[in-house]
């Protein structure tokens, strides 16, 4: 009997990961590609996701019963049935379900319990999930949102940085961001952030944590506005649950892993409207989502792209 498996995928903004599953959960192999983030490279972001799945397909024998895609982007891109019967058609009609990135973390973290998961990364967003119904709060992108990211810190970090210039007013941030960008004057920094890509400007966030683990004044004020936002928008999650509301909240993302500061904010600012909240950090494969995913909407390729 050919050995029966799935595959999951992780395409994020840096890299795309497909791990396939045995049907007692174990990892048979992986591959790794390039970037997933399709509202950034639509095109782009298709043919490195396929590419890895095909990778992956190429190294195992046996018949993969279906593939569960997370990416970045779908969000704002929309119609993921397309999505994911595009990806199909590109991997030998396989019967595949497209999701954003936070759902598929949400699968992952809570293994298949209700609750919630918070990513702040380079984005943000609260995703709950109760009796089958999902809750999402926040996700709109670095312009309309991702409070708590690692780019919404850098974008409220670099404002702070321009107000206190245009002041002639002393501001630690602005030699941190001149150091940056290698110039001599704040002003000059403002051309150079809007050529960076959305992670080069979330990468920009662990300098300002580290100012304000150091006790400056202003890199601190700038992680309390972020870790206000965010831990708002997981209130606004729990507050829209069914009594009894479950608890458990699993946190993940490069900002709520390694800013403690932040993260104890955002968990202090939760417990005193929800003291029986119980946090914990889900730094697992996210690509495990296959293994709790129950929907039974995995599309097959329908014939509406040429091949």
């Amino acid at each position: 009997m050919a050995l029966k498996y799935q595959i999951g995928v992780d395409a994020g903004g840096t890299h795309s990961t497909a791990i396939a599953y045995d049907e007692n959960g174990k990892e048979l192999g992986r591959a790794e590609g390039g970037p997933g983030q399709i509202n950034a490279d639509y095109e782009g972001g298709i043919k490195n996701i396929s590419d890895t799945i095909n990778e992956l397909l190429d190294k195992i024998d046996g018949d993969c019963m279906r593939v569960l895609v997370g990416i970045a982007g779908l969000s704002v891109v929309g119609n993921a049935p397309e999505v994911a019967a595009t990806i199909s058609s590109r991997i030998n009609n396989l019967p595949t379900r497209a999701i954003t990135d936070s759902l598929l973390a949400l699968y992952a973290g809570l293994e298949g319990d209700d609750g919630a998961l918070v990513i702040a990364g380079t984005g943000s967003v609260y995703n709950g999930l109760q009796d089958g119904h999902l809750i999402a709060v926040g996700g709109y992108g670095n312009i309309l949102g991702d409070e708590g990211s690692g780019y919404a810190i850098a974008r409220s970090a670099m404002q702070s940085a321009l107000l206190s210039w245009d002041k002639r007013e002393h501001n630690s941030l602005i030699d941190m961001f001149t150091k940056l960008f290698n110039v001599e004057h704040m002003d000059e920094c403002n051309a150079k952030f809007y050529k960076m890509s959305n992670p080069e400007v979330a990468g920009m966030a662990v300098h300002v944590a580290k100012l304000a683990d150091e006790g400056d004044k202003d890199a601190t004020k700038v992680i309390k506005e972020q870790a206000h936002l965010l831990a708002r928008d997981i209130l606004i999650g729990l507050g829209r649950y069914e009594d009894p509301k479950p608890m458990k909240i699993a946190l993940t993302g490069s900002v709520l892993a390694n800013n403690e500061m932040l993260r104890g904010l955002v968990e202090d600012e939760v417990k005193e409207q929800y003291p029986d909240v119980i946090f914990s950090i889900s730094n697992g494969e996210n690509a495990r989502a296959v293994l709790f995913d129950k929907s039974k909407d995995y599309r097959y390729f329908t014939n509406h792209e040429d091949r």
